[in-house]
């Protein structure tokens, strides 16, 4: 047997001799292990739940070298092993399974019923009544204590013999507890939706170990409601049907009529929405994202309702921008005036605009009006970066709008909602693009009935992580106000950067002659390889060499993809090993992190109040305890640390390089970007936009002039499937 990745398997049998650490939720476990024919204990580590000291164990895993604890045995899967020896018996039981049950009366039972011991507590636990000093309550104490842990093993072996991994299994039995053999041979698939980690493909495996049939309605069910959940993680929040049953049709390998009576099943029971659109088509959509966006439509359209009337000092609106203008010391353009009286009288506003254009000018402006009329104010974003960004642009407290809307990590909600709204009078978001349909409509549960919400960012930007594309729907509606930025001033002209990224967005080629005293570079290089060395030597020589940066802090790497020589994995462990070669480390997989290390969060963790795309440097590493460490600088209230258990090391990544999607929302003072024809799926216009958006003070482009052209002329976006405009168009004609 082979661990997946081409490692042969050993099996060690022996005896848990101390655990080091345990993880309750996880069952990541450190431990001491005492394998038959040897005197010295050796280190294992991995997922293990229902094991207790004394007791005789097989492991099945492979040997790493840890680069501070040193050999260590990595668990893949183990199996318990029931003690037949008088003095394994013994210790078996007195090694603290049963609560008030020690070594002393342990010997006591193993006297009285000898190699019977086990049956008698099992079958007969009655008997234990002979043992002298046991009384009932003691012995009611190990009736349920032995009914527990041997429920607990035998879904864990019942688990690991259907290919389910530790993990995973620790996690299916915490979902589950007694009940989880019989949710597993009943209906797999509910793992995949009630199982964080556990998707379709897993679930189909566990299904056809316990012999469910490739036409069964479980499988059918649940393999269309995958495909729909693979396609919101690609932005969408509906497929068309057609779509949909092509895809499943190939993914499932079963006829299409299965399929088409298995959608029927699915619809009815409200596991998938089926509507009939205006544009045609069928639309099939997960319920929470029907109803998300139709929700959101009825919230925009009752505040769009709620338009105010202009008071009489904005009868002379020429008259109001003369005095926010002389108290800012700026002299406002025509689409910004525009766009600060609209401030002051709608009830939802888009203020779009690329670089250069006068956004935080004009914020700024609005931002000082609103104050001075008393208004009560929220400012927010999506991301801690940008919220910190915000609050330091606008001297305003901002915050996320998860800290916005005061999460609650216990009960997985927010205290702001419908039922305690916000005590705001005007709600401010910026980077807007980046909001994804789902919180977006909890921060709309959260405004007051009368509340104005105002919304900045840059439409031609990458829409967000997650499902949906708000701002570009909501603009697209045409329901609500939305006011331009055009004019690029005169200041920001003289920046390459903001000049290229407007000629990108236009479809024209960047200026690439080269000033030695410019912000925009481009090195051409067409070698994938010499690409990547090149990028390497930037970060770590010339740059730090010429400017007066971090090599870590303030030079980010951006590129359009993972994989290839100049993807981001490639890139990370040439930097990783050029940047911080040494120090303690935690290792998971075949990915290393170690004390020092730029890291980004790929995972929104509400317990650790840390989302999808904050970078921290890793400041510790615990392997003893199984802990890392990470320092995040993301909010203007200082840095806050975070841990997290080698088990969900999964959540984070390294950061010395990113994809130009996990930037969104962030500004670095150094931007190097790799572009070759390796990266043909996504040399996309908005893609290297939204690239040189990210840099303040420095933009370089390595790659080939050839990639470049393409990716400029590629307007293609990314379509996604979303039906937000239309129900926005269509509830504010309502109204």
């Amino acid at each position: 047997m082979s661990s997946g990745d081409g490692e042969s398997l050993e099996t060690l049998r022996g005896v848990l001799d101390r655990v080091t650490y345990h993880n309750e939720e996880t069952g990541y476990t450190i431990a001491r292990f005492l394998a038959e024919g040897t005197a010295v204990p050796v280190t294992i580590v991995g997922a293990i739940s229902a094991l207790n000291l004394g007791e005789t164990v097989e492991v099945r895993g492979t040997w790493t070298m840890h680069p501070r604890f040193g050999r260590q045995f990595r668990v893949v899967e183990y199996r318990p092993v029931i003690p037949s020896s008088i003095e394994g018996i013994k210790r078996y039981l007195g090694s603290g399974l049963i609560k008030g049950l020690g070594p002393t009366y342990a010997e006591r039972i193993v006297e009285k019923f000898g190699d019977r011991t086990f049956e008698i507590i099992d079958r007969q636990p009655g008997r234990l009544c002979e043992v002298e000093g046991l009384g009932p309550k003691r012995i009611n104490r190990i009736k349920e204590a032995w009914k527990q842990q041997w429920a607990l093993r035998e879904v864990m072996v019942f688990l690991q013999e259907h290919g389910v991994s530790p993990a995973f299994a620790h996690r299916i039995y915490r979902q589950y507890g007694s009940d989880a053999v019989a949710v597993v041979k009943k209906d797999p698939y509910r793992l995949a939706r009630e199982v964080r980690g556990i998707g379709f493909r897993s679930a189909d495996q566990i299904a056809r170990s316990v012999g469910i049939e490739p036409e069964s309605p479980e499988r059918l069910t649940a393999g269309l409601r995958y495909v729909v959940s693979r396609a919101t993680e690609q932005g969408h929040t509906y497929l068309p049907g057609e779509n949909l049953v092509a895809e499943a049709t190939e993914q499932l390998g079963v006829p299409r009529s299965a399929l088409d009576a298995a959608l029927t099943r699915a619809v009815g029971e409200q596991l998938l929405v089926r509507e009939e659109a205006t544009d045609g088509l069928v639309h099939i959509a997960l319920p929470e994202h029907a109803s998300a966006e139709t929700e959101i439509a009825q919230r925009l359209a009752r505040l769009l309702a709620a338009r105010r009337s202009p008071p009489h000092d904005l009868e002379d609106a020429e008259r109001v921008i003369g005095r926010i203008e002389e108290h800012t010391n700026v002299r406002y353009a025509p689409k910004q005036r525009e766009a600060i009286i609209a401030s002051l009288i709608e009830g939802v506003l888009v203020m779009t605009g690329g670089p250069g254009t006068g956004k935080t000018t004009t914020t700024q402006g609005i931002i000082g009006e609103l104050k001075e009329r008393g208004c009560a104010l929220a400012l927010c974003a999506p991301t801690g970066r940008a919220a910190k960004r915000l609050a330091e642009v606008t001297r305003t407290d901002a915050r996320t709008i998860h800290r916005l809307l005061a999460f609650i990590p216990d009960r997985q909600v927010f205290q702001h909602n419908q039922d305690n709204p916000l005590p705001a009078d005007v709600v401010l978001v910026d980077e807007a693009s980046m909001i994804d349909t789902a919180l977006f409509l909890h921060l709309l549960r959260a405004l007051k009935p009368e509340a104005r919400l105002i919304l900045v960012g840059d439409a031609d930007q990458l829409p967000s992580v997650g499902p949906g594309q708000v701002l570009r729907d909501i603009i697209a509606s045409g329901a609500v106000p939305v006011v331009r930025l055009d004019t690029v001033f005169r200041q920001a002209e003289a920046s390459r950067i903001v000049t290229n990224a407007h000629r990108i967005n236009r479809g024209e080629m960047p200026f690439l002659s080269n000033r030695k005293d410019g912000d925009f570079f481009f090195l051409r290089q067409d070698d994938p390889e010499a690409v990547a060395t090149t990028v390497i030597d930037l970060v770590v020589r010339r740059l730090p060499g010429s400017y007066e940066v971090d090599r870590v802090s303030d030079i980010q790497v951006l590129t359009p993809m993972y994989r290839g020589e100049t993807g981001a994995n490639a890139l990370n462990r040439r930097l990783q090993e050029a940047l911080n070669p040494e120090g303690g480390a935690a290792v998971r997989g075949h990915d290393e992190f170690r004390v020092g290390d730029k890291v980004i969060v790929t995972r929104n963790n509400y317990q650790k109040m840390v989302f999808n795309g904050d970078i921290g440097r890793i400041v510790g590493v615990d392997s003893q305890q199984g802990k890392v460490s990470l320092e995040l600088n993301i909010s203007h209230e200082g840095a806050s640390c975070v841990t997290y258990e080698f088990d969900e090391l999964d959540e984070l990544t390294l950061a010395y390089a990113i994809s130009v999607h996990r930037s969104q929302g962030s500004e670095f003072p150094v931007v190097v970007m790799p572009i070759t024809t390796q990266h043909y799926m996504m040399l996309q216009r908005n893609v290297l936009y939204t690239a040189i958006t990210r840099a303040k003070k420095l933009m370089v482009l390595i790659g080939s002039a050839r990639a470049l052209a393409l990716a400029v002329r590629n307007s293609a976006v990314s379509d996604r499937y979303t039906w937000l405009h239309e129900r926005l168009r269509a509830a504010a004609q309502g109204t």
